[in-house]
């Protein structure tokens, strides 16, 4: 099986000499996926060997990475190549788009699997795990008898952007593939595939994940919102909330306009995952996001507690570590919250060209409706930056938005701005300059309202968060 997925990546590159060899080694593992004979018309030399294979793409890999600046791939493959499936899986019955694997009780000696937390389960044993561009890895665990349970399990993935630095999270989760182990089944299970990068066949229709995939998407973004609005009220108070109710107090101490009835129940486990967070920090220890960490200060040691208020299947990690950010770019007028190496959101924004600071600020005020109304020249929402005069606002003049038409400040649509007063607390860190961001997929563009999954985000109002007393002189 490593072979044959080592050959469809060389395929995928179009490297079709590699490929026909691995395909060779594959050899009925190939036949009954492909549903064909394996001709090699190029054979590679004869003292070819998985391994001399392997350096030589990895240092080709490297190459290329430097010129290109990309993500590497190749340490991925490597280590799922090297490792393979568990000892003994072998291929029973394919049709093209479900395969029928036997998977034995061991693993290949010597291999370094991490454990998963906890994982719970909807009514149809659904479960769902983050790759975060390690699929292989998460289905080697997947296939580990401690792990395996009956039901399907399905390894997810965000798009990753041009320049490989980034997820884009806003472009949205899909499946890859997932494994579904029945209760009488013994060691069978079928493997379905979703995209067909990974598996070069006919895949499955997904339909009927995507409505679950993105209510997960809108938990865990809940979870991320609340678990930075209680690091913003540690930074600016010095200490931890006690209750909920103290993120959303009145104008000027408001963090965030109001929480779910979900957020208001994750409260105290948010609250720890923030303790725990801060400990890493504090000893230096590395966190590892979106793959099986382990250590006793593992960001995903609390993700059971953390979804357990929500009907949804719980992920096997948290995407999110770290706090939200604002990251605009200058260069392409766009705007993105950030958490990580992941971008949530992407808006298109109206700016003032050199009259725009650069730099670092925070986020140290949030009033709703500037000035007593919502179509006034700061629209319905407002941010002032590091009590300057400049802010994040919006705007009467929405065809200012891509432009360099304001006098410093960040002009937003009224959409965009709503959902962003709502999504980062006060305190927030928010970071300005030129070729912040990756360019957009081609064709993609991000026009009105653009990067915004189907679920929006919309926070209850649970506070007083206007400031009629005062008038304001924002550069505009």
């Amino acid at each position: 099986m490593a072979w044959y997925l080592l050959g469809r990546e060389y395929t995928a590159q179009g490297k079709a000499g590699k490929a026909a060899y691995c395909f060779a080694q594959a050899g009925e593992i190939y036949e009954a996926f492909e549903q064909q004979k394996i001709v090699l018309e190029e054979p590679l030399p004869p003292n070819l060997t998985a391994t001399k294979l392997i350096k030589e793409e990895a240092a080709a890999g490297d190459r290329q990475a430097q010129s290109r600046g990309r993500r590497k791939w190749m340490p991925y493959l490597v280590m799922f190549v090297l490792l393979a499936l568990p000892a003994g899986m072998d291929l029973a019955k394919s049709d093209g788009m479900e395969r029928v694997v036997d998977v034995t009780e061991q693993t290949q000696a010597g291999s370094a699997v991490a454990t998963f937390a906890d994982i719970q389960v909807d009514n149809q044993g659904l479960k769902l795990y983050f790759s975060d561009g390690d699929w292989g890895k998460k289905l080697q665990q997947i296939l580990q008898p401690s792990v395996r349970g009956t039901g399907e399990s399905v390894i997810m993935d965000a798009p990753s952007s041009k320049d490989g630095h980034w997820k884009e999270w806003y472009r949205s989760v899909s499946p890859l593939l997932s494994v579904e182990h029945t209760a009488t089944g013994g060691n069978q299970a079928v493997l379905k595939y979703y995209q067909a990068q990974i598996c070069s066949c006919q895949v499955v229709d997904s339909s009927k994940l995507v409505p679950v995939i993105q209510a997960w998407m809108h938990d865990r973004e809940e979870a991320i919102i609340l678990q930075s609005a209680i690091k913003a009220y540690q930074n600016k108070s010095g200490g931890l909330p006690d209750k909920p109710q103290q993120l959303t107090k009145p104008y000027p101490d408001n963090l965030l306009p109001g929480l779910t009835p979900q957020m208001k129940e994750s409260f105290p486990v948010a609250l720890q995952k923030v303790a725990e967070l801060a400990s890493v920090k504090a000893t230096q220890a590395p966190v590892l996001t979106g793959g099986g960490a382990t250590g006793e200060h593992s960001p995903q040691s609390n993700e059971k507690a953390l979804a357990a208020s929500s009907s949804q299947p719980v992920a096997s990690s948290e995407p999110f570590a770290e706090p939200l950010k604002i990251i605009i770019d200058t260069e392409q007028h766009q705007l993105a919250v950030v958490s990580g190496d992941f971008i949530l959101r992407r808006y298109p924004v109206g700016l003032g060209g050199v009259k725009t600071p650069q730099g670092e600020f925070i986020i140290s005020e949030k009033v709703r409706n500037p000035n007593g109304r919502s179509n006034g020249e700061f629209g319905s929402r407002g941010m002032t930056l590091s009590n300057t005069l400049y802010a994040i606002h919006g705007t009467n003049k929405p065809t200012s938005i891509g432009k360099d038409e304001s006098h410093g400040c960040i002009r937003m649509l009224q959409q965009d701005v709503e959902e962003l007063y709502n999504m980062v607390p006060g305190q927030t860190k928010v970071t300005i300059g030129k070729g912040m961001l990756p360019l957009s997929e081609a064709g993609e563009g991000i026009g009105a309202g653009g990067g915004i999954p189907q679920q929006a985000i919309s926070l209850p109002l649970e506070t007083k968060d206007n400031n009629p007393g005062k008038v304001y002189k924002w550069l505009d």
